[in-house]
């Protein structure tokens, strides 16, 4: 019977000295396949160039309620886009986009000078929840990527995949948790934290209206949970 102990024993402890080698490789194979999605999310290029009119909803952190016509324009060529935000006051605001490197900002005003770099990618749009930083998906490009795990969320299949960053911008993201549809990588919902770790906001498509036998996107909305307040991006129908 002693010996029987023993050798119990024994086997406890190899298992346990095996155990951070095994947990090792665990979080290796969870970043190599969190890499591989951010990568795969990173080159969902639009096919075709596009314009759209669309109106922002926003309720502030008082409970005031606006609406802000927009147009959004996308334009492609050579594997690269950039998509030209614009306001109804002539705002512009222009994403610079490509699979291989972070996205490029810039910001001006419609029928004025050439649009000029931006220096604080953490201004709203508009007076809306969205950052300038929100519009290039740019946690994509984070070095951390991970895969959490996979579960469904609002009836979809999708992969969670932490992005992180080490240096993040005063008042920005530290990380994010996004939701992906496991078929199309299509975001299904993002949370964002701060850098004290705390949730800042949530980013959700809730609407999707058949064009052209496509289905296309017709609202999304973002939340501020920090500051109560909120914005929905509601598309019309696409203009060719």
């Amino acid at each position: 019977m002693s010996l029987s102990l023993t050798g119990r024993f024994g086997a406890a402890l190899a298992c346990l000295a095996i155990l951070p080698s095994l947990l090792a490789a665990d979080v290796e194979t969870h970043r190599a396949e969190g890499q591989r999605i951010a990568a795969e999310a990173r080159s969902l290029a639009p096919k075709t160039s596009s314009t759209n009119a669309a109106v922002l909803k926003v309720r502030n952190h008082r409970g005031v309620r606006s609406e802000i016509p927009v147009s959004i324009r996308t334009s492609v060529g050579n594997g690269l886009w950039h998509t030209d935000y614009v306001s109804g006051d002539g705002l512009l605001y222009r994403v610079l986009r490509s699979p291989h490197a972070p996205s490029q900002y810039q910001t001006g005003r419609v029928n004025g000078a050439a649009p000029q770099p931006a220096i604080n990618l953490l201004v709203p749009f508009a007076g809306s929840d969205f950052w300038l930083v929100d519009l290039g998906l740019d946690f994509f490009h984070w070095p951390e990527q991970r895969l959490l795990k996979k579960e469904q969320r609002r009836g979809e299949a999708c992969f969670v995949l932490e992005s992180a960053t080490l240096r993040p911008a005063p008042g920005g993201y530290s990380r994010v948790v996004t939701w992906l549809d496991q078929d199309t990588l299509g975001i299904v919902c993002a949370e964002a934290y701060d850098t004290r770790g705390q949730l800042m906001k949530v980013f959700e498509p809730k609407r999707f209206q058949k064009v052209n036998g496509q289905w296309r996107l017709k609202e999304m909305e973002i939340r501020n949970e920090q500051t109560d307040s909120r914005t929905s991006l509601i598309f019309d129908v696409e203009v060719q």
